[in-house]
């Protein structure tokens, strides 16, 4: 008789369109975390019984598209169909276990959210759609990238007070090049901020940190500064660009 457990960080975010990695470990007994070699393994993505499930049956049982990444370790990307219904989806891992040869069954659940508009939000400079194009990142659920957007966006304007460019009724950039820019400058914002995860700046009043036996110590430059710290990369964008003042360039 199979056994089926939930597998640990099961719940995600991904809108049709986009893309999620799915990852799996046949461990050697419950809870172990001790990979153990497995076969005929496959994923498969069906709607949940939850009232707000998605329909249908995106992804019947396959193994194609399956990688192996090590001993009982198994990886999926999940490109979503831009017809895939909004709702929660039940993700079903099977294989069978070498060690005993009993089948082994691990579930994790994924939501498919509503498509991102095509257009940031106001006082928002980029889409959480834009912030996976220019930074790569395609792990970070995108609710939280939009919360991490939302505050680069704040991190932006303070680093623009004393800018001067013309605007819409709602606060936002009208001149493609500017918004271009922002964009750009914020995604960057954004992923330092996601690295760094400390929302509300408390990291920069301690010196030095332990984690896991991981120390840590801040360098004397960033702690607590009066304003957040702007990530290298988007000073980068906003200094070439001209957003913010430099050395004039003299061209002989």
């Amino acid at each position: 008789m199979g056994t089926q457990a939930l597998y640990p960080n099961a719940s995600s975010a991904v809108w049709p369109g986009g893309q999620f990695t799915f990852a799996v470990v046949f461990e050697s007994f419950v809870d172990s975390n001790i990979g153990v070699a497995a076969s005929d393994v496959t994923i498969g993505i069906a709607a949940s019984d939850a009232v707000d499930s998605g329909t249908g049956t995106p992804l019947p049982a396959t193994s194609t598209g399956v990688l192996a990444q090590g001993i009982g370790s198994y990886q999926y990307v999940w490109n979503v169909a831009t017809t895939v219904a909004p709702g929660t989806y039940t993700v079903t891992w099977t294989g069978v276990r070498s060690s005993d040869d009993t089948t082994v069954t691990y579930v994790q659940n994924v939501t498919v959210i509503a498509a991102p508009a095509p257009e940031p939000v106001p006082g928002v400079y980029a889409t959480a759609l834009q912030y996976q194009t220019q930074t790569g990142d395609t792990f970070t659920p995108t609710a939280t990238v939009a919360q991490w957007l939302r505050l680069a966006s704040q991190d932006i304007d303070v680093a623009l007070v004393g800018a001067v460019y013309s605007v819409d009724a709602d606060g936002m950039p009208t001149d493609p090049g500017l918004i271009d820019t922002l964009v750009r400058a914020t995604c960057m914002q954004a992923q330092y901020l996601v690295a760094n995860n400390d929302p509300t700046g408390v990291k920069r009043e301690y010196v030095s940190t332990n984690v896991g036996g991981v120390s840590v110590t801040r360098a004397a430059s960033m702690q607590a500064p009066a304003l957040p710290p702007l990530a290298p990369r988007a000073l980068s964008i906003l200094r070439v660009d001209g957003v913010l003042p430099s050395a004039p360039l003299v061209n002989w």
